[in-house]
């Protein structure tokens, strides 16, 4: 661990950074630091990792010098997800292949796995590096066994002799190194995808624009609990170009073009770390990128399918990059990620169809009087509501048996989900039968002025309904 020495803020000292920067010189600053030690006993402590966000650290682990690690997320051994997990990734990839899309994920190995060699002697031998490795691999032959596209990013294991690293010394991106490193790879796994060798080619070149700084969220955590500064590490950053006589302009950033690979994913996938660049470099196609910083697993998915863009130029290749600790077995995320890949109810017959405003407390939007045939395991329901910027919406489900589902509609504040939200009615074994008899919408807190919805239900695809009368409440 370091503080770091009042000489860096002298003038002088910004002055001479700021003029080799101008000069193209890119260095990383120089300052001098103090050691201090290992970590203090609170940031040891799991008890203290009592937030939704401080969660995400537990609990810090000190490595050599100025790393750190998290024990629950880098130096994690089990990898994948439940069976029912799997059953329902393959049910989205199916989905989307049914489209025309082919699906890919990157699945982002963790810190401990790349580099435990820059941990302490003591945290190596605790870390049981072999099972993680073996069940790393055993989750990416699941994937493959459900039809998904996934690289094989063992190779980049257990990184030695290379001169910058993979991950940064105490942050949970990994670097414009890394992200390059994982593109190449990738992109030999993009090349072996059907129909990607019709998908017009570009010579793309990355260059070095400057440095990134990165005050590494672990140290923070770690600040926070020890009040102990460290300094700020610099890496390389880069921008990517197509060269030569291979496009400029405004085609570059998909204006006069409908890109065919696109990249949904996670901040690592954002413009700091040119993930989508590099992807562009090593395999020659152009990448649409519709990354979502701080919007974890599902987000930027869910944006992207509930997007024109997706439905008006659907892609041949999806690329979902996301981390090995979140949660793929989520049965609530592919109720909803799953009808939005047919655009919900959209040009589909409607078995029911509503416009209401809203009223404060609990609103009757959808009854089936009729008594129609309405079995959760065919039909959907799709909602839009006036007010785009609600991100979480609470509906009540009733059956004509006396039954009800409280089913929670929520996305992340980070995405434009236009206002629409689309969800499967219920699907398990003792649901599957019952038959919806109403909706209702629960107003949301606060409460905007004059807010509608527009909800109609209808059969999912490849289900009944197709003789059922619509009925406009």
């Amino acid at each position: 661990m370091t503080r770091l020495s009042r000489k860096w803020f002298t003038p002088s000292a910004l002055a001479a950074a700021l003029l080799a920067a101008a000069q193209g010189a890119h260095a990383a600053p120089e300052y001098s630091v103090q050691a201090t030690g290992p970590l203090c006993a609170a940031a040891q402590n799991p008890a203290n990792y009592n937030t939704k966000y401080l969660s995400f650290f537990t609990t810090l682990v000190q490595g050599q010098g100025d790393w750190l690690f998290r024990s629950q997320n880098d130096l994690r051994t089990d990898f994948g997800t439940t069976p029912f997990g799997w059953s329902q990734l393959k049910r989205l990839r199916d989905a989307l292949k049914a489209k025309g899309v082919e699906l890919m994920v990157v699945y982002q190995p963790t810190r401990g796995l790349i580099d435990r060699e820059k941990l302490t002697p003591e945290e190596k031998a605790r870390f049981n590096y072999e099972l993680a490795k073996k069940n790393y691999l055993a989750a990416v032959d699941h994937f493959r066994k459900a039809g998904i596209w996934v690289t094989d990013l063992s190779p980049l294991f257990d990184e030695k002799g290379v001169d910058t690293d993979y991950y940064f010394k105490a942050d949970h991106h990994w670097t414009p190194a890394g992200a390059d490193r994982t593109a190449k790879l990738v992109a030999e796994t993009l090349k072996q995808i059907p129909g990607f060798g019709d998908i017009p080619k570009k010579e793309y070149e990355s260059k070095v624009v400057g440095l990134l700084p990165k005050a590494g969220t672990l140290h923070k955590t770690a600040a926070q609990f020890c009040g102990t500064g460290y300094a700020t590490q610099y890496v390389d950053r880069y921008e990517t170009e197509a060269s030569g006589d291979s496009g400029s302009g405004d085609s570059l950033f998909g204006d006069e073009s409908n890109p065919q690979v696109v990249l949904v994913g996670t901040s690592n996938s954002g413009p700091a770390y040119n993930f989508a660049g590099f992807l562009q470099q090593h395999s020659g196609a152009e990448v649409l990128n519709m990354a979502v910083s701080g919007g974890g697993f599902e987000s930027a998915l869910m944006q992207y399918m509930s997007s024109k863009e997706f439905h008006e130029n659907t892609p041949k290749v999806l690329i979902w990059e996301f981390a090995t600790h979140y949660d793929m077995a989520e049965a609530s995320f592919y109720r909803q990620a799953v009808p939005m890949v047919n655009n919900g109810c959209e040009g589909r017959p409607k078995v029911l169809k509503n416009k209401i405003k809203l009223k404060p407390g609990a609103n009757e939007v959808l009854v089936n009087s009729n008594g129609l045939p309405l079995r959760g395991r065919d039909y959907q329901v799709d909602l839009r509501l006036s007010d785009p910027s609600i991100h979480e919406l609470k509906t009540t489900v009733w059956y004509l048996n006396g039954r009800r589902e409280n089913f929670k509609l929520e996305q992340s504040d980070r995405i434009d989900t236009g206002g629409r939200y689309a969800f499967e009615l219920r699907n398990e074994a003792d649901w599957a039968d019952l038959n919806m008899l109403a909706l209702e919408v629960h107003s949301p807190e606060p409460m905007p002025q004059e807010l509608s919805v527009d909800v109609s239900v209808c059969a999912r695809p490849g289900k009944g309904g197709g003789n059922l009368t619509a009925n406009a409440e």
